[in-house]
């Protein structure tokens, strides 16, 4: 009976022992499994004066684990906050670029206007530079306030074909390098938002033309300062669809300069651009749009080859409305 009773009493304090340890070590297992689940960093294991936590080991790893999370929540605002405060700047570098240009276009038609007897064609060529610049300006607007609202898809049964017909012609609203289609006619229609695509492939088929432009232009430079003729014609933007699986995919193909490999991680970054007048929010805004539809955007490119950027977009809509 005696040894009974001393198996019993140590079996008792052992499980009281084990209880202070176990129970603790359980609310600590339970918090951290819902940081690793949730990555919310604001969690915090709760101890108190009970006697489960008197264990001095518990209490210290509950500490050190709460520090930590503080620390790495702290760190995380501090970055998001240094993020803003760069993306901020940089948008402030755009602006201030893109807005002082067309204002001292602007101020000088004025001038032009206030003279004593304006010429009529001087006054046509003034109100022409304001409207130009006035358009500039919206133009500039209208991309900064779409890059930062969020995105409302309405889906509708698209026709991809049709679409890529009619974002060449929008593209070539202005003269300049032309645009051919090499569309497969068994591409099937998919679920997404006809309009806003529409503004991502335009996008992409003007910036395919500008670079196509430029290499023109540097070439005609190179032709003529050797003495060469330099009335070749630029080669065309190429855009074709073809199927792959169950997604439908868009290749935008421009012969230009191409791009460096030191600048193509970063083409859809907001305000990067190696364009004289550029915001750098075209590409990020057409990128945005297509991962919006559940798709996806790649790009290849070869220094003075050209660039080939291909989107790939499910049949069924995979996204959740917005983005």
């Amino acid at each position: 009976m005696t040894a009974l009773l001393g198996v019993l009493l140590v079996t008792l304090l052992s499980f009281a022992v084990a209880r202070t340890v176990t129970r603790p070590l359980t609310a600590i297992t339970r918090v951290m499994r819902e940081v690793a689940t949730t990555g919310d960093l604001t969690q915090k294991i709760a101890s108190s004066d009970s006697p489960r936590w008197q264990d001095e080991d518990a209490r210290l790893l509950a500490t050190t684990v709460n520090t930590l999370t503080e620390s790495v929540a702290w760190t995380q605002r501090e970055m998001s906050q240094k993020e803003r405060l760069s993306s901020l700047g940089r948008l402030s570098t755009v602006m201030a670029h893109e807005v002082r240009n067309p204002l001292m276009i602007i101020k000088s038609a004025l001038r032009s206007l206030r003279q004593p007897a304006p010429d009529p064609e001087a006054i046509r060529e003034a109100v022409a530079d304001i409207d130009q610049e006035v358009i500039r300006l919206n133009r500039v607007v209208d991309e900064v306030l779409d890059f930062q609202r969020p995105i409302r898809f309405e889906l509708a049964p698209t026709d991809v074909n049709l679409l890529c017909r009619e974002s060449a012609a929008a593209a070539q609203a202005t003269p300049g390098v032309p645009v051919t289609l090499e569309l497969v006619p068994e591409i099937p229609v998919v679920m997404s938002d006809g309009e806003r695509l529409s503004v991502a492939l335009v996008n992409l088929i003007v910036n395919a033309r500008q670079a196509v432009e430029a290499n023109a232009a540097e070439s005609a430079t190179v032709r003529y300062a050797e003495g060469a003729e330099t009335t070749t014609e630029p080669p065309a933007v190429r855009v074709a669809t073809h199927v792959t699986g169950d997604r439908v995919a868009v290749t935008v193909i421009d012969p230009g300069r191409g791009i460096s490999p030191d600048d193509l991680p970063k083409i859809f970054d907001p305000y990067f651009t190696t364009k004289r007048g550029g915001t750098g929010l075209g590409l990020p805004i057409a990128k945005n749009i297509i991962e919006g539809l559940g798709g996806s955007v790649t790009v290849t490119s070869t220094v003075g080859r050209g660039t080939q950027i291909r989107v790939d977009l499910p049949r069924q809509h995979l996204g959740n409305g917005s983005v």
